[in-house]
C-alpha cells in the first residue's frame, strides 16, 4: 500500500500517533488482515509508556493482539512494546490498560479492544457464545480473557470494562450527546473544560488527546467514579448495576506459597488476622512458638507447612483471613522495588568495578568476592550470567536492609 493509503487506513482503525503502520497484508485463506505498526526512532524509548521519566534506551519485545473485525477479515495487529512497560504480575493491569485499544499484553494474542468488550459481555450477563461469534474468537482466547480477568485485583477490576479512546461515548460525552450525571466536583470542571475545548477544535488529533484526557482521569480515580463508569458502560438498570458491581469486588483467593513472606510476617507478630476463629488463633499462637524455637530451617518451614495446611483444608471458613493474607501479599508487591534482569550489563559492572555500587554489607561484599574469583577463573557468559542472577537475587531478598545499595543500583541504571 501506498503511504497515502496507509494513513487513511491508520484513521479507520484508530491507530494514533506515535504508532505508524508499517505494512498491511491481507490473508483471503485465513480471511485475516495483518497489520503490523512500527514506532519513529525517535519514540522508542523508555518514554513512550512512562510519560515524565527520563528517555533512554529501552529493549522492545514482540506482541500479536487480536483487534476488531474489518469487513470479513479478522483484524491482526503486530508490535513491538517496551520490555519495561510490561506487568509481570498481572496480564491485566493499570499500566495497561492506559495504552491504546489496539494494543495487548506480549503474552496474550488478545487487543484492550476485545478483553473490553468481553468484560462489558460479562458484566452485562451476554453469553459468551455472541462475542465469540461477533468477532470471530475461539474458545482458547476466550478461556484465556476469562481467566485473566478473574485474576484481576479487585481494586482496578472496574477499569477492565471502562471503553477504550475508540468507543464513541467519548465523542457522545464532548458533544452533549450523554450527559455524564456526577457530584465529583473536578470531574464537572474538567468536562465543562473539555467540552469547550471540543466545540472549537476541528483537528481529530487534538480532539482525541481530550478523549485521552477524560479517560485518563477515569483511570487514576476508579475509586470515586463507580457510579460514572457505569453510565459510560449504558449499565442503566438496578439489575445491571448490582451485577457489574458484583463483578469488579469479586476477587479471586489464593492460598500464598510456603516461601511467602507473608507468613513469616504472621508468625513474627507483625501481621495480624483479628480472626474470630478461635482453633484458628490457638494454632497461630502454637505455630508461632514453635517457628521461634525452632532450631533448624526444618523446624522452622515444618511450622509453616502446619499452618498453611489448615488454611488448605478450612479456606471455606476462613475467607476473611484469606482476605488479610492476599492484601498483604499485594502491597508486599506494591512495595518491592523492581530490579533490572539479570541480563542487563548493570550486573557485569558491579562485578568488574568495587566501587560501582558500593556496600558496607558483610555477607554481600562476601558474595561479591566469591562470585568474582569465580568469573576471573572461568570468564563464560553463563559463569558470568549465574553470577549476576545470585547478585540480584541477594539484593532482592535484603532489601530492607540494603535501601542505600538498591537506591544507589537504580540510579545507575538509568544514567546507563
Amino acid at each position: 500500500m501506498e503511504r497515502n493509503d496507509l494513513r487513511g487506513l491508520e484513521h479507520a482503525l484508530g491507530i494514533q500517533s506515535p504508532w505508524l503502520i508499517k505494512s498491511a497484508n491481507i490473508d483471503e485463506v485465513a480471511k485475516k488482515f495483518d497489520v503490523v505498526l512500527e514506532l519513529p526512532e525517535t519514540k522508542r524509548s523508555f518514554g513512550l509508556f512512562n510519560a515524565g521519566r527520563k528517555s533512554v534506551e529501552e529493549e522492545f519485545i514482540p506482541g500479536t493482539w487480536r483487534y476488531m473485525n474489518v469487513g470479513r477479515y479478522s483484524c491482526i495487529i503486530h508490535a513491538q512494546v517496551p520490555k519495561s512497560a510490561i506487568d509481570n504480575t498481572s496480564f491485566i493491569g493499570r499500566e495497561l490498560i492506559f495504552q491504546q485499544a489496539f494494543l495487548g499484553h506480549p503474552s496474550r494474542h488478545y487487543s484492550n479492544f476485545i478483553r473490553q468488550q468481553v468484560a462489558l459481555a460479562h458484566v452485562k450477563g451476554v453469553d459468551f457464545g455472541v462475542i465469540s461469534d461477533l468477532y470471530g474468537l475461539n474458545e482458547i482466547t476466550l478461556k484465556a480473557i476469562s481467566d485473566d480477568l478473574e485474576k484481576t485485583p479487585a481494586n482496578i477490576k472496574a477499569l477492565t470494562h471502562l471503553p477504550t479512546e475508540m468507543d464513541p461515548v467519548w465523542d457522545r460525552i464532548l458533544s452533549d450527546q450523554l450527559i455524564l450525571r456526577t457530584n465529583i466536583l473536578p470531574l464537572k470542571f474538567l468536562l465543562s473544560k473539555i467540552k469547550l475545548a471540543a466545540a472549537k477544535i476541528e483537528s481529530a488529533e487534538n480532539l482525541l488527546a481530550l478523549k485521552l484526557e477524560l479517560r485518563s482521569f477515569f483511570i487514576e480515580n476508579i475509586g470515586q467514579l463507580e457510579n460514572e463508569i457505569e453510565q459510560l458502560c449504558g449499565i442503566t438498570s438496578a439489575r445491571l448495576k448490582q451485577r457489574a458491581r458484583a463483578v469488579s469486588s469479586k476477587q479471586k483467593l489464593v492460598l500464598p506459597a510456603l516461601k511467602s513472606p507473608v507468613w513469616l510476617d504472621l508468625l513474627s507478630g507483625k501481621l495480624t488476622l483479628n480472626s474470630q476463629s478461635v482453633p484458628l488463633n490457638l494454632l497461630v499462637s502454637r505455630q508461632r512458638t514453635a517457628f521461634v524455637q525452632g532450631h533448624t530451617k526444618e523446624a522452622k518451614i515444618q511450622a509453616i507447612e502446619t499452618l498453611r495446611d489448615y488454611f488448605r483444608k478450612n479456606y471455606r471458613t476462613l475467607k476473611p483471613e484469606l482476605v488479610l493474607l492476599n492484601r498483604a501479599m499485594q502491597i508486599r508487591q506494591k512495595s518491592s522495588l523492581s530490579l533490572p534482569d539479570a541480563e542487563h550489563r548493570i550486573w557485569q559492572r558491579i562485578l568488574e568495578d568495587d566501587s560501582f555500587v558500593p556496600s558496607n554489607h558483610v555477607a554481600y561484599r562476601l558474595l561479591l568476592a566469591k562470585l568474582r574469583a569465580q568469573v576471573s577463573s572461568k570468564p563464560e557468559p553463563v559463569v558470568k550470567l549465574e553470577a549476576a542472577r545470585r547478585i540480584r537475587d541477594f539484593l532482592k531478598h535484603n532489601q530492607r536492609a540494603m535501601r542505600q545499595e538498591v537506591g544507589v543500583l537504580l540510579k545507575q541504571v538509568a544514567a546507563v
